[in-house]
């Protein structure tokens, strides 16, 4: 990894950067698709000026989140490296499950070395941290099992790569451990279809018997939670979940000079991406002003503006 002194200093410029509230609501309140992307200026974004499709729009964040994958790629090494490309290995071997041609560059792995060893059962080429979800992979079980096994195994190995980063990343997971569980959560009780623990993953916040108790569930997600909408359904929950995740990096910020600074900048670097692309969309189909608040999530801004 680049020296930690140089990197906290050079993210204490970036940070700068980032959307902060008071754009934020000036970017909502914008007339005209021209005068949202200029008030970009000065942010990590420099979007085209004239957009015809959502296709563009699409293809253009795909483009900055390839441009971050890069950079973490050249920022870390060892744990660090795996803890932010883990996720795309588990991402490639879901959809191999399902079948389908969609896959991401990105990861520790090349997709089609990961398609080749998949199609051939042979898992000599793989890196051991994914033996265990090639495994759940090529098993019997119903698709719906295996991809629910995967989740569960992605988030063990996160867990325990956490663990060895700081204890301040480690209670990162737990915070996404406990919303995947509850998404885990919304699907069964969508579909009718009896939770056990054994469907749930490890380590979070919330305890794993705290889901077979609907009444107690939404008390421990309030008392852990504040100031979330509770209960949560599938149109709240990721919006939720990013609310909660930035409201508790944003504490890294005043830890100067630290690798729980530099994590929390580039996990915040994606939800600003993924939040940014929902805003823009919505700007370019000129969704109600009911809409954006639905959307929107607290920002990882440098300042606090009055």
């Amino acid at each position: 990894m680049k020296d930690l002194y140089f990197l906290s200093g050079r993210i204490s410029s970036l940070e700068k950067k980032f959307i902060t509230y008071e754009k934020l609501k000036k970017i909502i309140d914008s007339k005209t698709f021209e005068e949202f992307i200029n008030l970009l200026e000065d942010t990590f974004f420099k979007l085209p000026s004239h957009i015809t499709s959502s296709e563009e729009i699409f293809k253009y964040f795909e483009n900055e989140r390839s441009r971050l994958v890069e950079e973490i790629e050249k920022t870390f090494n060892g744990n660090l490296k795996l803890f932010f490309l883990l996720k795309y290995d588990y991402f490639n071997l879901a959809n191999l499950i399902l079948g389908k041609e969609i896959f991401s560059l990105y990861g520790t792995i090349n997709f089609y070395t990961l398609k080749d060893a998949f199609e051939k059962n042979d898992k000599s080429k793989v890196p051991e941290i994914l033996h265990n979800g090639f495994k759940i992979g090529r098993s019997e079980k119903p698709v719906e099992k295996k991809l629910l096994l995967l989740k569960i195994d992605y988030y063990k190995k996160l867990y325990q790569i956490a663990e060895k980063i700081s204890d301040f990343v480690k209670n990162y997971v737990k915070i996404e451990i406990d919303f995947s569980n509850l998404e885990t959560y919304l699907n069964k009780k969508m579909f009718g279809e009896k939770l056990e623990t054994i469907d749930l993953i490890e380590n979070g916040n919330i305890e794993k018997e705290s889901f077979l108790d609907e009444e107690n569930l939404w008390k421990k997600v309030g008392s852990i939670y504040r100031k979330i909408e509770i209960p949560l359904n599938e149109e709240n929950i990721e919006i939720e979940k990013y609310g909660r995740v930035v409201n508790y990096i944003k504490e890294s910020r005043i830890k100067p000079d630290t690798i729980d600074k530099i994590v929390s900048f580039y996990i915040a670097r994606e939800i600003e991406i993924d939040n940014l692309q929902r805003i823009v969309i919505s700007k370019f189909y000129k969704m109600s002003e009911e809409f954006f608040k639905k959307i929107l999530i607290p920002p990882y801004q440098y300042r606090e503006e009055k």
